[in-house]
């Protein structure tokens, strides 16, 4: 029992010390999660940590979703993905979605969340249906997808993906308020909820109480 009580106390500890490094920013965190659609981790962490910690606690969040994970991009503008050219085609649609939602977050999250549950749908079907459930116009998102040369979207979320990448060197990779530390993003993966909400409750200001591990 005496053993069993200092692993609570250990774990308590190293959760609220991590969450005590992340800070609200005018009453807000910034989380940004770099993904990759047919990543398992990534679908697991968005079902059991990111929609749960949205819906609790999303009034107080900026999310910004950064499909491109392991990519890499070549020269040419070609690219290569970590789990095939399905990976490729997927995440290029998953990034003119959200482009296609910007300015609404929960809109952006809701749609990810289609995409990384069953049965998959960009990724194994190569369908447009969770972009149709959006309200995206297909027609918009198809030239989007193929057309890459007509936008930035590959070298931003290229960009956005090299000093998480470097520093965690994980997918997903999760940051909090554009400050890449692969500690806090380890326990962020386990408890993202008890992370923001420790963080949250720092800030008098948010009223957040009750935090739990």
């Amino acid at each position: 029992m005496a053993n069993q009580h200092y692993l609570i106390c250990v774990c308590f500890v190293l959760v609220f010390s991590y969450a005590s490094c992340v800070q609200t920013v005018n009453g807000r965190i910034k989380i940004t999660v770099g993904t990759t659609s047919a990543c398992l981790d990534t679908i697991n962490f968005f079902r059991d940590q990111l929609v749960p910690t949205y819906n609790l606690y999303g009034d107080f969040l900026d999310l910004e979703i950064v499909p491109w994970g392991r990519t890499v991009r070549h020269d040419n503008g070609t690219l290569t993905c970590q789990f095939g050219e399905n990976d490729c085609w997927a995440n290029r649609l998953h990034r003119c979605a959200l482009n296609s939602l910007r300015g609404n977050q929960k809109a952006q999250l809701d749609y990810m969340a289609c995409e990384l549950a069953p049965p998959y749908p960009a990724y194994r079907h190569a369908s447009f249906a969770c972009v149709q459930a959006a309200g995206i116009n297909i027609i918009q998102a198809d030239f989007c997808v193929n057309n890459p040369g007509s936008d930035t979207l590959d070298e931003d979320a290229r960009n956005a993906s090299i000093e998480p990448m470097a520093v965690i060197n994980f997918v997903p990779s999760i940051v909090f308020n554009d400050n890449p530390d692969r500690n806090i993003h380890l326990q962020a993966f386990r408890r993202l909820s008890s992370v923001v909400c420790f963080a949250l409750a720092d800030d008098p200001t948010t009223g957040v109480t009750g935090c739990q591990i």
